[in-house]
């Protein structure tokens, strides 16, 4: 006898090719049968015009960073996802306090509510070797730090990801970015990367990536491609032609990208390359910048522990509401002991379709588990809706890609970049991950003014073949794994 048995959907199974009428049966955590089911079966789910994919895979997740607070991630699963990739933009918890395996336990122990893969992040490595330091490592350091990410690796990592535009990721050469690249590139795994730059030095930024690729011989995948800042508006054709070169001359390269035109951040990052600290003093500061091109009218602030009621504010019309200039109030804001975090619209709607449509890209969130009506009072909506969004704004409505493609994007093609085999397709012998929506209704809820709403549309969500939503019902099972 099945454990669970879906008849009557239409199959999307991952693969890109055509959608087809098929049942699938799943006994344990395994999917043993993909055709016409005549046996029995403990659940039988009717998919009669619903669509039937694989569990969706975000390969570009914070939900490391928020798993010992949300384990449950509700408002990841109900997007569909059933397996995130983390560890990523250099930032993994656990190596600076200990190990990753030693996080890894204590996750596993509270239960996690989807399945994790693990990157190991260059930053933390760096930090515990070297602190903050802005300078090349000696000999010795670098030998620790490839130690590290050896035992990280052991411990179940896939692979090393960077976050080149934050400190001390900042201060890392391409020539020890890619001596621990070449680490990773022996066990298997691949090289993740925030970008050195996402603005006006893309372009550069993305041809170190490709050259990190082709020293380390190892597959790229860079983070939440974008062209931030009007003044880069319309690179996106330019930089997917770099992709392009590379792959053509054997450096396997793809990139990521959420459905949105603006990102999230800190403050202090917003405002790049103005940096508070090398002030000697407020004049001096003001001054500095006053001289940084910022765009004040498209940065929004998200999270202020100094002032809550500001909370959702543009950052000009705050400031003439209080009689000081932009520049006045960011500096307030900055000498604030806790971060202000800000969203900032800097991307460009063609920019992001270009991305979105590009052969050799994934769909990534950038976000991570949160509970709806948590302590933050805005977040960006990703965390609620990046994968839904896809599938209803711009498959549905858009037509940019057909329904296979945006799945394929969503899970064979990012399985097959982790060399994962089981996962992201429907196929008997995989694991029994699979989410069934309705394709005329899937869509995403979640706003910039309030983003902890959930999407519509996606029925049921089965993780290692327990049914963890029903019918648009939320169970807490934390079926999900870590892969190893």
């Amino acid at each position: 006898m099945l454990d669970i048995a879906i008849v009557n959907g239409i199959l999307i199974d991952g693969t890109g090719k055509p959608g087809y009428r098929a049942d699938i049966g799943i006994k344990g955590d395994r999917i043993v049968k993909v055709g016409k089911i005549e046996e029995p079966a403990v659940m039988n789910i009717s998919a009669d015009q619903l669509a039937v994919s694989p569990g969706f895979i975000d390969i570009h997740s914070h939900s490391d960073l928020s798993s010992r607070n949300f384990p449950e991630m509700e408002n990841i699963l109900r997007q569909g996802v059933t397996t995130q990739v983390v560890g990523n933009c250099g930032i993994t918890p656990g190596i600076l306090e200990g190990s990753l395996g030693r996080f890894i336990e204590d996750i596993e122990k509270r239960g996690i509510g989807t399945n994790l893969i693990f990157l190991a992040g260059q930053g933390s490595i760096r930090s515990k070797v070297m602190g903050r330091e802005n300078r090349r490592p000696t000999e010795d350091e670098l030998e620790k730090m490839k130690s590290i990410l050896e035992s990280a690796i052991d411990e179940g990592a896939k692979g090393l990801s960077t976050g080149l535009e934050y400190i001390p990721g900042i201060f890392s050469l391409t020539e020890e970015i890619a001596e621990l690249a070449k680490v990773a590139a022996r066990r298997g795994g691949i090289y993740s990367t925030h970008l050195r730059s996402e603005g006006d030095e893309l372009e550069l930024a993305v041809k170190e990536a490709i050259e990190i690729g082709r020293l380390a011989d190892i597959p790229v995948q860079i983070a939440h491609l974008k062209t931030e800042k009007k003044r880069n508006w319309g690179k996106s054709e330019r930089i997917l032609q770099l992709i392009d070169s590379a792959r053509v001359n054997g450096t396997d390269v793809n990139c990521d990208v959420y459905p949105y035109t603006a990102y999230m951040t800190s403050l202090d990052f917003a405002v790049q390359p103005f940096d508070l600290s090398a002030y000697k003093n407020y004049r001096e500061a003001l001054e500095g910048l006053k001289k940084t091109p910022v765009d004040w009218d498209l940065i929004y602030i998200s999270k202020c522990d100094m002032d809550g009621g500001i909370n959702g504010c543009n950052v000009l019309e705050l400031a003439r509401r209080k009689g000081m200039s932009p520049e006045e109030l960011a500096l307030e804001l900055l000498n604030n002991d806790d971060p202000v975090r800000v969203i900032s619209f800097q991307m460009s709607e063609e920019d992001v379709k270009n991305i979105i449509a590009y052969r050799h890209s994934f769909i990534g969130s950038d976000g991570s588990g949160y509970r709806k009506r948590d302590e933050f009072d805005r977040t960006h909506p990703r965390s609620f809706g990046t994968f839904p969004r896809i599938l209803g704004r711009y498959v549905r409505e858009l037509k940019l890609l057909s329904l296979e493609e945006a799945i394929s994007k969503m899970t064979s093609l990012p399985a097959k970049k982790l060399n994962i085999s089981d996962r992201g397709i429907v196929k008997e012998g995989a694991y029994g991950d699979i989410t069934i929506f309705n394709p005329d209704k899937i869509t995403d809820k979640a706003t910039y003014d309030d983003p902890f709403q959930y999407p519509e549309g996606i029925e049921y969500v089965i993780l290692n073949g327990k049914i963890i939503i029903d019918k648009g019902i939320f169970s807490d099972k934390r079926a999900g794994i870590v892969i190893r």
